[in-house]
């Protein structure tokens, strides 16, 4: 039986991922719907590479919101044992406790991949408004297509390790930890090298990318500054999107933090092993969210306007075509 906070868990939980699953079906709408426009604001060939790393990024939200809202998974950490053990409150217990830890895998390494997709976000746009002196050419789409195909290597490498290292709790343990009433799946002990360094990976990816970031950040401002009025506005935009996205690994650093408290018992209770899944599920609402908010051509799909600049066009249009 559910108890009050279990049930304030999962519609939490659920409420989240509706959201974004909601959230990135309008974002793919937006985005198809100005590629395949016959209007001056289609997407113009050129820019269509960037669309492919849009697109990269809701399918992996979408990926993320199903899998948690299909497990609505609470952590709980045993000192005793150094083990760590998963319960299940969503309907995934009834295709198999298999399924649940893999909705489980498949949510946690999605939301740290989103991490490295921004990350590659950045480095895109710096990539292409690099100093002028160099001939660069925007990356095709099938490049664009190829570079985010081989940035899952590392993440499902990490995917297996961690599902493989799971296993099936026995009902004494479950009974002894009142945890009997839930289907769940544990790994036994923490300090295995498949779980270690699975967990490395997730606790030290979002830090890490946010630094890099950051001084990617740095870099490509520098570039739009030294630009035209007219592409430097364009430009901002997508930086100003970008820079908003940049809070997004903050969640799942907080996640992993809040892990780790529980671990070293600085906080515990059952807050934080509620606390993990609930922030780590923000990125995937967050992420579509800010691009409608801040990308123009996005937003001008439902009727909010760019500003007109003194000339008496409208600078969301001409926005448009770098998006």
């Amino acid at each position: 039986m559910l108890t009050v906070m279990d049930t304030i868990h999962a519609t939490v939980l659920c409420t989240l991922d509706v959201a974004a699953t909601a959230a990135n079906i309008v974002l793919v709408y937006a985005i198809f719907t100005r590629l395949i426009s016959k209007t001056p604001s289609r997407t113009p060939p050129s820019m269509r590479s960037y669309s492919i790393l849009l697109l990269n990024n809701i399918f992996v939200d979408l990926l993320s919101a199903t899998a948690s809202v299909l497990g609505i998974a609470r952590l709980s950490f045993l000192r005793e044992t150094f083990s760590q053990v998963y319960m299940y409150l969503g309907p995934c217990s009834s295709v198999g406790l298999w399924f649940c830890h893999l909705c489980q895998t498949i949510h946690i390494f999605c939301v740290c991949h989103s991490t490295v997709i921004l990350l590659h976000s950045f480095c895109f746009r710096l990539y292409i408004l690099r100093d002028k002196l160099v001939h660069v050419s925007i990356p095709s789409t099938r490049t664009s297509l190829v570079i985010c195909l081989l940035l899952y290597i590392p993440t499902m490498f990490m995917m297996y390790l961690f599902y493989v290292s799971f296993e099936y709790t026995s009902d004494e343990l479950m009974r002894s930890l009142h945890f009997d009433e839930y289907p769940t799946t544990w790994h036994s002990t923490v300090l295995s090298n498949h779980f270690v360094i699975a967990l490395s990976y997730v606790v030290i990816l979002s830090p890490a990318a946010m630094v890099i970031i950051f001084f990617v950040r740095l870099r490509l401002i520098d570039e739009i500054r030294k630009m035209e009025s007219g592409a430097r506005d364009h430009h901002s935009h997508i930086a100003k999107a970008l820079t908003y996205q940049m809070l997004l690994p903050a969640g799942v650093s907080l996640a992993s933090a809040a892990w780790l408290s529980e671990v070293t018992g600085l906080w515990w209770n059952e807050t934080p092993e509620r606390l993990i899944m609930t922030l780590s599920s923000f990125f995937a609402l967050g992420s579509p969210l800010i691009n409608l908010t801040f990308l123009p051509p996005y937003r001008r799909m439902f009727g909010k306007g760019g500003k007109t600049n003194a000339m008496g066009a409208s600078t969301t249009a001409s926005a448009s075509h770098f998006a």
